[in-house]
């Protein structure tokens, strides 16, 4: 089945551009690497209150089956499902109601932010002179996209559509659509796209994944407003602001929207089953330079969390060393805090009670 992941990033990129990964050792940026990666994207889900963020309780094993059983015999579960609704609801935007919109996730996160991945993950090996960087970077985002469909599927055992959707369509589709160096320049350069992860860290007391989760955002210059953008914020949340540029490179922006409280299954057809879900409120106030995000606070009424707060490396400076640090206060008091190190895929948390 290894050679359904091998196509996500096709092998060939133009070879003197970096769009999305400069190398820098400040802000979000110093701290994407391929682990990281892995572990924001591939566990992004465990924000969802459905998912338990202990380790220990994700089954790993039937999902990764399960997913593994739809990806080898794609027809039949979309027999099972059906084609009308597959179509409306996981690929084309017929509706605009919660529970038939798995297309909107399918463009914004899989088809434009995993595309960016790509490119991304391509840059961030050739930028480390790796040899063979579109191989190492195509398995990087084949495994992000396994892991992720795998966590995401649970205990499930089924048809499931959504990760035939998602990976033989837009991952693959943006992929490709990111090879193109017009694209990259369009969304680097007009949109000012980029990632803002997660700062993941594990909590050995009670083995949790904390503070995970890939984020991308959106900057467009505001033509009537001199040194203000347009900003739009989306992971498993959408949030919309204004950023306000300073002189020195770098961005003050706030922005509100919505964001995922809770995984829920809202039809079983055939075996086959359609989940959303449901959306609270989420703010945001975040701090970057040159669009490396240097410290963000968040604030929100999901079940998990209601406030997180992060403050990433190149902001505290402790005799030559600049952790990374973040805070979250969850639900019934839950106090969460860490930190990370740059070039680490994670760091360590506390955390005072499950």
């Amino acid at each position: 089945m290894i050679w359904c992941f091998i196509i996500f990033t096709p092998f060939s990129f133009a070879q003197d551009r970096y769009y999305f990964y400069t190398g820098k050792t400040y802000g979000s940026e110093s701290l994407i690497n391929p682990g990281s990666l892995i572990i924001n994207t591939g566990f992004d889900i465990l924000q969802s209150a459905t998912h338990s963020r202990r380790l220990s309780t994700i089954k790993f094993g039937i999902g990764a089956r399960n997913v593994y059983n739809n990806l080898s015999d794609p027809f039949t579960q979309i027999n099972k499902f059906g084609w009308n609704k597959f179509i409306g609801q996981e690929v084309f935007p017929t509706s605009f109601k919660i529970e038939k919109a798995q297309w909107f996730p399918n463009y914004t996160l899989h088809f434009i932010g995993g595309g960016m991945d790509s490119r991304m993950m391509f840059e961030w090996y050739r930028f480390h002179e790796f040899p063979y960087p579109a191989l190492f970077s195509t398995l990087t985002i084949a495994a992000y996209h396994f892991v992720n469909e795998s966590v995401e599927n649970d205990v499930f055992i089924g048809p499931n559509v959504d990760p035939i959707a998602d990976i033989y369509i837009f991952n693959l589709g943006g992929a490709l659509l990111f090879t193109s160096d017009a694209v990259a320049e369009f969304f680097s350069s007009t949109l000012h796209m980029t990632a803002w992860p997660g700062q993941p860290a594990w909590n050995p007391q009670f083995n949790t994944l904390e503070n995970q989760g890939q984020y991308y955002i959106m900057k467009y210059g505001l033509p009537f407003l001199s040194r203000t953008s347009l900003f739009y914020h989306f992971g498993d949340n959408g949030m919309l602001g204004l950023s306000f540029h300073q002189p020195n490179n770098e961005s003050i922006t706030v922005a509100f929207g919505a964001a995922a409280r809770d995984l829920r299954t809202v039809d079983v057809t055939n075996g086959a089953r359609t989940v959303t879900v449901s959306l609270g409120y989420i703010a945001g106030i975040f701090y970057d330079r040159e669009n490396s995000v240097l410290a963000s606070l968040m604030v929100s009424n999901r079940v998990n969390e209601k406030v997180r707060l992060n403050i990433y490396p190149g902001v505290i400076d402790l005799f030559g060393f600049s952790p990374g640090l973040f805070a979250s206060i969850g639900n019934r008091n839950q106090f969460i805090a860490g930190f990370s190190i740059q070039y680490s895929p994670f760091g360590l948390a506390y955390r005072n009670k499950l």
